[in-house]
């Protein structure tokens, strides 16, 4: 029996949705947020997941690289939307998801979509037509890597405090920091593995403006995720600065290859370095 996930902020939509796929034959079960969905990744492997594009808590588009490159997910991703069908187009095209489908065209259209992505669930059931087909987006260009002392400042928006997420191993270190940006206005975040900071980077509330990323951590290839933020159009506002122990050599080949937006050595000033760069223009 093919296995499906819908995801989506509404549990009555959640509900209707699933007891449609159900009825249809195939095992469907529902998430409402990034740790329902976690738990039903754990369960087993899907065939297909739907997700809707705007929650609350998170983007669907975004959903879909988190899937795909971090949780190495291979069932067909599909957004679900009641925005225009550009947009929505526009936006499986550039995350990468396998089709898109109207919410407009209610729970016929989840049927007719789902079927036709990955199969009617038994003999005797009508295939409906796929959704347009689209293809994945080639990743946006790594911008060029600068020390962090030459970079540009990066403006707040929408008048809240810029937001930093520190990515490190070493809790004592990650506080250090913390501390010293929260005492300066910044509103900080702190994660130790990749698949908390990508948690972090991926719902609304939480994005940062710049992330502090230390190169070398057992639990996080920082090269890798480096190129993970880097890679992801989606993350385009997002500056990555790495901070290591390394030699200056070292962080600049690292800069270079990994496509960050700059390097901290740890024994500098960290904080005072990370508030320059966030500093509205205006203030310079």
């Amino acid at each position: 029996m093919s296995r499906v996930l819908v995801i989506d902020d509404s549990p009555m939509l959640v509900e209707l949705t699933v007891r449609a796929l159900t009825a249809a034959g195939y095992q469907a079960s529902g998430a409402q947020d990034l740790a329902s969905l976690d738990q039903k990744l754990s369960e087993g492997p899907f065939a297909l997941i739907l997700m809707d594009v705007n929650m609350p808590e998170m983007f669907g588009d975004d959903v879909v690289e988190y899937l795909r490159r971090q949780k190495k997910v291979t069932a067909k991703l599909v957004l679900y939307s009641d925005i225009s069908e550009a947009e929505l187009a526009g936006k499986t095209k550039a995350s990468g998801a396998d089709g898109y489908i109207l919410k407009s065209g209610g729970l016929e259209a989840v049927l007719g979509g789902v079927m036709g992505l990955i199969g009617a669930p038994a003999l005797g059931v009508p295939a409906a037509v796929p959704p347009p087909p689209v293809t994945a987006a080639a990743p946006a260009p790594a911008p060029a890597p600068a020390a962090a002392a030459g970079l540009k400042p990066a403006p707040t928006t929408g008048g809240r405090k810029p937001r930093i997420l520190i990515v490190d191993d070493s809790e004592m270190t990650a506080r250090i920091i913390e501390a010293d940006l929260v005492a300066k206005g910044f509103e900080v975040h702190v994660a130790d593995t990749a698949d908390k900071a990508t948690k972090i980077i991926l719902k609304k509330q939480t994005r940062p403006d710049l992330v502090l990323l230390d190169v070398r951590m057992p639990n996080v290839n920082g090269e890798q995720f480096c190129r993970f933020i880097k890679s992801n159009s989606l993350f385009k506002g997002i500056k990555v600065l790495l901070c290591s122990g390394e030699n200056v050599e070292e962080l600049q080949r690292i800069c270079r290859e990994a496509g960050a937006d700059g390097y901290i050595p740890k024994d500098a000033v960290m904080g005072n370095l990370v508030a320059k760069e966030l500093m509205p223009t205006g203030n310079e």
